[in-house]
């Protein structure tokens, strides 16, 4: 697929900012609790990286619709070709899923910022050409989410358990990272029509900032954010488990995770881990 430089770039900030952040958050979680990550510097920095990385994933969607076109592909190969990186994500996400769950037990990552990905482009792609159902599902996300931020237990009794984390209805697990479908599609949603924008308008960088050997270096990371992403995970691990002779706990930061993310009050935190 044809790369554009200046979304790699984001991509590549986006990735830097993550391990940054990570940096931080995993060695808390992991148990070494003399190393401070809950600062709002290091929550800006995370947040930040979140929202371009998945606004991103909305633009490329659009760019891979339209190098197709260029390319005169049929409907199936464009098909074809889409649910092969649906596939390709989905074996990261599963990987992810077991590594997490080697490590903080039963805190594991059901439904990451990967598995977001990976079922958001299964939805979506199909309807990437069509912007008013694009916005019709943006429209509803965003209805959705304010209903449960001001009635938070409006669902509890509509949704079923074991599907509502997944959709952002309610929650009744820890995780270390958790990327529900509401909000989180929202902005999938806004990157297809960011773009259609870019696209349509050419929207570009100039060539002499594109040039710089920090562009340079950001657009190369972003190439292979998705590689970066899953890699860095094991090197954090690695680096800590060598500086620590503890080595790493199995049980994570329970205090953090319960008190940002809305637990069911059915749900018994103690017997998780």
């Amino acid at each position: 697929m044809k790369r554009y430089k200046e979304i790699d770039i984001l991509k590549g900030l986006a990735v830097i900012l993550m391990i940054i952040y990570h940096l931080f958050y995993f060695p808390n979680m992991y148990g070494f609790k003399e190393i401070e990550y809950n600062t709002i510097p290091l929550k800006c920095i995370a947040r930040i990286a979140q929202v371009i990385f998945i606004t991103c994933v909305g633009i490329n969607l659009v760019f891979s619709f339209y190098n197709s076109k260029e390319k005169n592909e049929s409907k199936k190969k464009y098909y074809q070709k889409n649910i092969y990186r649906v596939i390709k994500l989905c074996f990261y996400a599963l990987f992810m899923t077991f590594f997490t769950f080697f490590v903080f037990g039963d805190a594991f990552v059901r439904f990451g910022i990967l598995h977001l990905i990976a079922l958001s482009s299964l939805l979506l792609f199909p309807f990437i050409d069509n912007l008013n159902i694009i916005r019709m599902i943006l429209s509803l996300i965003i209805i959705l989410y304010i209903l449960i931020k001001s009635n938070p237990k409006l669902f509890t009794t509509l949704i079923p358990s074991n599907i509502a984390p997944i959709f952002g209805f309610y929650f009744t697990y820890p995780s270390i990272d958790h990327f529900p479908l509401i909000p989180w599609l929202s902005l999938i949603c806004f990157g297809i029509l960011i773009g259609h924008k870019i696209y349509k308008n050419r929207i570009t960088i100039s060539d002499d900032l594109k040039k710089t050997k920090t562009s340079k270096f950001l657009q190369k990371t972003g190439e292979y954010s998705l590689e970066i992403y899953m890699i860095h995970w094991l090197v954090i691990y690695l680096i800590f488990c060598h500086i620590y002779p503890k080595y790493f706990r199995v049980v994570p930061n329970l205090e953090y995770l319960s008190s940002n993310i809305n637990i069911n009050q059915t749900t018994n935190i103690n017997k998780i881990i």
